[in-house]
Formats: C-alpha cells, sequence, structure tokens
C-alpha cells in the first residue's frame, strides 16, 4: 500500500502517546515529552519533518517547531574511528585527517563531507593520535545481567524505572574508564548513578561518588568513610531539566585514579575537572542505579558504555595553549612549544608540521606521530550568532548549524564557520533543536 502525506497540526501532536525507542528506528521527541518512532523520510528546513511510522498507513508530516529532537538509528559498529579531531572554534568537532596546512588556510579530510578547506582563525586545535579506547561494556544488558533488582524494567535496549529502585552491575569498571550514558525522562528526572562503587547499597558507609539529577540541576559528589564529613561536592550544574532540548542529557564521567581526577561532561560539553578531596582514592569497580520517581515521573537510561581510558594522553591535551596570540605544539611526551605552525610536510617517513619557534635558531621539524595537540592562533573577538540545531555525529563529531534539510540520504547543512556542507545521513546520530528564544527574554 502505498502511503499518501497528511499534514499533523499541533493538535495531534498533543495526543501522541509515549512509545519506547526501538534500536531499529529513528526517534522524534517532542516539545510536550511525548515520542514517537518510524523512519524520518525527510527535513524540510523550519518548516516539517516527515515521517513514516506504524502509528499511521499514512506518513505523518510534523511542524519543525514542535520537535526538540531526533535520535537516529545507525550501524555504529561500521562507523569509522579518524586518527586525528578538528576542533573548530565555536566548540565544534570533526574527526578526519589533516591534508594541508599553510599560513592561510587547513584542508582537512573527514567522512562527513569530504575535504573541506578552513580558514586558521576559525581552527582551535587538532588532536594528534586519537586512537579508539577500548570498550568493556555496551549496554545496558537486560536485567538478568543486573543484581539486586529493584523495580527497574528493561524495555527495547533501555532500562527504565518510574518508582524508587536501584539496580547494580560488579565488576565493569577498569581503573581508568570513561563511564557513558543517556538519560532521559518524562516531566523531570530524579536519578543517581552510584560508580566506583563495591557496597552497591543505597545506604550506609561506602567510598564511591555518585553523580545525581533532579529538578533543580546535577551535581557530583564524593562519598567517603574517613573524617567528620561523608559527602563532599566536586562539581555542579545548575542548568535545570527543563531547559536541555529534549528531556535528555548525554552524560559523561571521566576517571583517572592514578592522579585522582574525574571529569564531567554534560552533552559534550565539559562541566568540570575536579580533583578527588580524599587521598584514599575509591577502588570499586561496580555500578548502581539508583532511581528516585514517583507520581508522574520516570527515568529512562541508555547507551550505556564503559571504556578503558588512556588519561596520560588526553591530560596533555587537556592542558591547552593560553596564549591566543601564537600557535602551540604538545607532543606525546608533554613538551609545549609556543610560536608558529608553519607548513604540513609530507615525506616516506610520514607527515610532519614544520613549526617555527622563537627559541631555536631553525624550524622544526615535528612528526605528527610524536605530536598530542596542534593549537591555533585565534581572534580575541570569536564569532557570534545563533545556530539553533546541534548535530552529533559518528565517529565523536558535533556540528551546530543555522539551518538543515535532509532528502533521502543525504543531508545540506548550514553551517556559522564553513557555510554549506552536504552530509551523508548515516553519519547522523543525534538532531537537537533548541527552542527559539522569545523577544526581550
Amino acid at each position: 500500500m502505498t502511503k499518501t502525506p497528511i499534514l499533523t497540526g499541533l493538535a495531534m501532536l498533543c495526543v501522541l502517546v509515549v512509545v519506547p525507542a526501538e534500536p531499529t528506528e529513528d526517534t522524534l521527541e517532542l516539545n510536550d515529552g511525548s515520542r514517537l518512532s518510524g523512519k524520518v523520510l525527510a527535513i524540510e528546513g523550519s518548516d516539517k519533518v516527515v515521517v513514516d511510522s506504524d502509528l499511521s498507513d499514512q506518513h505523518i508530516h510534523l511542524r519543525a517547531q514542535s520537535l526538540s529532537s531526533i535520535s537516529f538509528r545507525n550501524d555504529t559498529a561500521n562507523s569509522q574511528k579518524a586518527p586525528q579531531l578538528l576542533h573548530l572554534v565555536n566548540g565544534d568537532i570533526l574527526p578526519g585527517t589533516l591534508q594541508n596546512l599553510d599560513s592561510k588556510e587547513v584542508s582537512f579530510l573527514t567522512g562527513y563531507a569530504n575535504e573541506l578547506t578552513i580558514p586558521r582563525d576559525h581552527v582551535h586545535s587538532i588532536d594528534f593520535g586519537v586512537t579508539p579506547q577500548k570498550l568493556v561494556y555496551s549496554g545496558p544488558k537486560p536485567i538478568t545481567e543486573w543484581s539486586d533488582n529493584d523495580d527497574w524494567e528493561w524495555e527495547n535496549g533501555s532500562l527504565t524505572c518510574n518508582t524508587s529502585g536501584t539496580i547494580a552491575a560488579e565488576n565493569v569498571l577498569p581503573r581508568q574508564f570513561i563511564l557513558r550514558f543517556r538519560l532521559d525522562w518524562e516531566n523531570d528526572p530524579n536519578f543517581r548513578i552510584y560508580f566506583c562503587d563495591d557496597f552497591l547499597k543505597r545506604t550506609g558507609n561506602a567510598d564511591r561518588y555518585y553523580f545525581e539529577v533532579n529538578s533543580m540541576g546535577s551535581q557530583l559528589k564524593r562519598q567517603t568513610t574517613e573524617g567528620g564529613r561523608r559527602w563532599h561536592t566536586l562539581a555542579q550544574s545548575h542548568q535545570k531539566p527543563r531547559e536541555y532540548p529534549g528531556r535528555g542529557i548525554d552524560v559523561e564521567l571521566r576517571v583517572n585514579r592514578d592522579s585522582r581526577q574525574i571529569y564531567l561532561y554534560l552533552n559534550s560539553e565539559k562541566i568540570q575537572r575536579t580533583p578527588d578531596p580524599i587521598d584514599t582514592f575509591p577502588t570499586g569497580t561496580g555500578i548502581m542505579l539508583q532511581s528516585q520517581a514517583g507520581g508522574d515521573l520516570k527515568n529512562i537510561v541508555s547507551k550505556l558504555e564503559i571504556y578503558e581510558w588512556d588519561a596520560v594522553t588526553e591530560l596533555r591535551r587537556d592542558e591547552g595553549h593560553e596564549d591566543p596570540k601564537t600557535d602551540g605544539l604538545v607532543d606525546v611526551e608533554g613538551q609545549h612549544l609556543s610560536g608558529s605552525a608553519l607548513q604540513l610536510q609530507a615525506s616516506d617517513q610520514g607527515d610532519s608540521i614544520i613549526f617555527e619557534s622563537p627559541f631555536n635558531d631553525q624550524p622544526l621539524n615535528v612528526q605528527t606521530s610524536r605530536i598530542s595537540a596542534l593549537y591555533f592562533k585565534h581572534p580575541l573577538q570569536l564569532p557570534e550568532g545563533q545556530a539553533p540545531v546541534a548535530l552529533s555525529l559518528t565517529g565523536g563529531g558535533s556540528l551546530q548549524c543555522t539551518a538543515l534539510e535532509m532528502k533521502d540520504s543525504s543531508i545540506e547543512a548550514t553551517h556559522p564557520l564553513l557555510g554549506k556542507l552536504t552530509l551523508d545521513r548515516n553519519t547522523l546520530k543525534r538532531l537537537a533543536i533548541e527552542a527559539p528564544q522569545k523577544n526581550g527574554s
């Protein structure tokens, strides 16, 4: 049967029921919190989104202004891991490979939009030697793979709880690790995840951490059995859940037990790097999810991943380059140079950066295999302007766009720094739409 299009207004959007996200389908989140599963056939700018869904014999047309986010199905097993990451001055990230470098431009080959030629002052930095972290856990697994379950359910690849309850997983955390997950909610969240935890009980004395999200914001805390204070606040965000697009957030926690450092990221934005204030670092390898929902609240946990973390290389990149008037180079041993990156030079021994430093008589020839990060000087006044469409891409990429259209397998996007881009649909993981600002707000 051939489906014919129908146009749905806001009245129909409001009666859509909440549909659990199917791993094999795209999932659309509406501004009222309801969800629709299906295949997104087209996105026509700020006008409408066309969806093929089992809810209707006809194609559903949604007003784009009524959507907060779209999560796209994609084959993550076949996604390419690029050896380098290019960071734009607005915070966007492009995985790929450096092709050319001169005094005015950077040429960068991506799996998204082929080779891009970018003005140097639009590039903040390039990370080299970006190797995939070792994935040690991917889930969440079904309920039978967890322990001490108290009122959690497993639905279509997600763990859900609409009451007060806990569920635990033992022996899943390496010594240095990255813990990632997606938290969605209905109405408001009230959720905690304990980690570095062997105690795995809701109450009692323990050495561990927890990350919490509720109606007032989010915070990272340390629980300890030492001293008079049992709880120490390590990081917090006052951004309320209703201010996040799509009624959900991507959470990333990075833990380096050797240096006693913890990193908190929300929606790919680093909130804080914080040291552990207690001398004895927790050695636990378990995690515990705790829902404190009630009434019409519901917590939904999906895309739970745990990686072994190459923390040493990451820390060297994270040191950054403080002088915006010069280029900076950090090598794999942590040495930091200031000066000017002149060009990329190819040879039989591999690519190298010709780097001029005021402390050397001759420019240095540094092989890219020996570089951890290359920083570019940039203007003090960074570009401004709204880019309400945020794209999460395979391989760790992210773009903020001013406009976007999609037909079949092709995406036409407008980027404030890169201009017109043509992207493959299969590179798109998630699309979030920022609510338009009202005059006077």
